[in-house]
């Protein structure tokens, strides 16, 4: 499902972490560091900015991209569409 076009820019609404499916790799972290961290009590992630602002949607975008383990969710902003505010990437 696209992201919403904002100024020319796809935009992030919003950005999770499923903790279930997330190996510790920090692949996110390397990709978006301003937004995700690695945990101190386990090896997961951590979204350190759920609503990362325009300025991080391409790092945002790669992180979903590169996690092995599909963990990275983000989601589009508006109201949810007939399907649901499922994942976007």
């Amino acid at each position: 499902m696209p992201l919403r076009r904002e100024g020319g820019q796809r935009r992030v609404a919003r950005v999770e972490v499923d903790l279930t499916r997330c190996a510790g790799y920090g692949h996110c972290v390397d990709a978006a560091p301003e937004v995700f961290r690695m945990s101190d009590v386990a090896e997961v992630a951590e979204v350190l900015r759920p609503r990362p602002g325009p300025e991080l949607a391409d790092s945002v975008r790669e992180a979903a991209r590169v996690c092995p383990a599909n963990a990275v969710f983000l989601f589009k902003d508006g109201p949810p569409d007939p399907d649901g505010d499922g994942p976007a990437g």
